[in-house]
C-alpha cells in the first residue's frame, strides 16, 4: 500500500485554502470538516497522533469524491489530497474503525464480487481467440445494460474479435472502504481471469475501472499483462481506421443540441477531453454545445468514489447543482456509468456516448 505523504498533507492542511471554491461536497453542505483543508487537518492530527480515529471523523475523511476539483486552484502541483485521504482512512480500518452504514456493499463485494448484488450478464464472446477483452464495470452491469448492449452491437459492427467475461468488481470500492485486502483479493482475481483470456487489450467504458487497473493495481503488486484504453479512445480509434462510420442523424430532422459531461477523472487525472468532442463531431446531425463548467475544469456530478451509494443525498444534491450548468434543451451525454447515474434527476434523460454512438447507426 502506498504511504501518506505527510509533508503534502501539512501543506494542504495549512493553506489559505482557495479550494474550497471548487469542493463540490463543502458547496453543498456548508461544512469546514468536509473542506479540502478540512479533511487534511483531521487526518493530518490523526497521522501525528493528536487525534484518535472515531466514527465522525471517518465520516468527515469519506466525504471525498476523488474528483480532484480542489487541484484547479492548488499551489502544490504534487498534492493529490484524494489518495492521501484515501491512504490516511486505510488506517482507520486497522484500528477497528468502520462506518456500519456500508457493510451491506461490502458484504455484497465478499458475497458477489460486486457492490450492488448479484451479477448479472453472461459471457460474450466473438471468437475463440479474441483480442481485446471489453471490461463494463459492475456499475454499468447493475444499473445499465443498455449500454452494455450498446457496446456489443458497436463492436460487432467493426468486426473486432472481443470477449466479456463474467467480471469480478475492479476493487476500488473495496480500496474507498478500507477493506484493503478484499481490494487485493479482487485485483489478484481479475488478473488471473484476464491473463487466462488471451487478448492482450483490455478496454473499459468505466473511468473508475480504468484508474484502478491502470494506477492502482501496481500498487497492489497486480499490474496487468494487457495493454489498458480507456473506451472513448477506444472507439475513436475504431472510427478513425474505418471500423465504425456513424452516417446518420439520431434524430432523421433538425440539429439535436448536444450537450457533454465531463468525468472527472477522464478530465483531469487521464487528461482525456478532446477524444469524446471528437467523437460527437463525427455524428451527423448534432450540435454540440459546452455546459458553463468543461474540460479540465468540469464540475463534479457527485458519483466518484462511489459516493453514490456512500452518501446518496449528499451526491444527490450536488448532481443538482451541476445540472443546472446544462441547457434545458440540450441533451446530456458522458461517457462514465457513475456520472450517468448522478445526473438522472429532475426528468433529465443521460446517455453514455456508446449509447448515442450507437444509436447513430439505426
Amino acid at each position: 500500500m502506498a504511504e501518506v505523504n505527510m509533508e503534502q498533507l501539512l501543506n494542504c492542511a495549512l493553506c489559505p485554502n482557495m479550494c474550497r471554491c471548487e469542493c463540490p461536497i463543502l458547496q453543498v453542505t456548508g461544512r469546514e470538516a468536509v473542506a479540502p483543508a478540512g479533511k487534511a487537518r483531521i487526518t493530518a492530527l490523526v497521522r501525528e497522533n493528536q487525534l484518535d480515529w472515531d466514527e465522525d471523523m471517518l465520516e468527515a475523511a469519506s466525504n471525498c469524491l476523488g474528483c480532484r476539483g480542489c487541484t484547479i486552484h492548488c499551489p502544490f502541483p504534487e498534492l493529490n489530497l484524494c489518495d492521501e485521504l484515501l491512504y490516511s482512512r486505510m488506517t482507520a480500518k486497522a484500528e477497528g474503525i468502520s462506518l456500519p452504514f456500508l457493510d451491506p456493499y461490502l458484504n455484497n463485494l465478499r458475497k458477489y464480487s460486486s457492490p450492488y448484488g448479484q451479477k448479472t450478464g453472461a459471457v460474450v464472446t466473438s471468437g475463440c481467440e479474441a483480442e481485446v477483452l471489453f471490461f463494463n464495470g459492475c456499475t454499468s452491469l447493475a444499473n445499465n445494460p443498455a449500454s452494455i448492449e450498446a457496446t456489443r452491437s458497436l463492436l460487432d459492427r467493426a468486426k473486432v474479435s472481443y470477449k466479456m467475461i463474467e467480471e469480478d468488481c475492479c476493487g476500488y470500492p473495496a480500496q474507498v472502504w478500507g477493506e484493503q485486502e478484499l481490494a487485493r483479493q479482487l485485483a489478484a482475481e481479475n488478473r488471473r481471469k484476464f491473463a487466462a483470456g488471451g487478448a492482450s487489450t483490455l478496454v473499459t467504458n468505466c473511468p473508475e475501472c480504468w484508474l484502478t487497473f491502470t494506477q492502482r493495481y501496481p500498487d497492489l503488486g497486480q499490474e496487468l499483462p494487457l495493454e489498458i484504453i480507456d473506451g472513448p479512445a477506444y472507439f475513436l480509434r475504431l472510427i478513425r481506421e474505418g471500423y465504425l462510420e456513424p452516417k446518420k442523424n439520431p434524430n432523421g430532422g433538425d440539429l439535436e443540441i448536444i450537450s457533454y459531461h465531463d468525468p472527472c477523472i477522464w478530465a483531469r487525472t487521464a487528461e482525456k477531453v478532446d477524444e469524446p468532442r471528437e467523437i460527437l463531431h463525427m455524428v451527423p446531425g448534432l450540435k454540440v454545445e459546452e455546459p458553463f463548467s468543461s474540460g479540465s475544469c468540469t464540475r463534479c456530478c457527485g458519483g466518484g468514489s462511489m459516493f453514490q451509494l456512500s452518501f446518496p443525498q449528499i451526491a444527490s444534491a450536488i448532481a443538482r447543482r451541476r445540472l443546472e450548468e446544462f441547457s434545458k434543451e440540450a441533451q446530456i451525454v458522458t461517457a462514465c456509468p457513475f456520472c450517468r447515474e448522478g445526473l438522472l434527476q429532475e426528468g433529465r434523460q443521460v446517455l453514455e456516448l456508446v449509447d448515442l454512438l450507437e444509436r447513430s447507426f439505426k
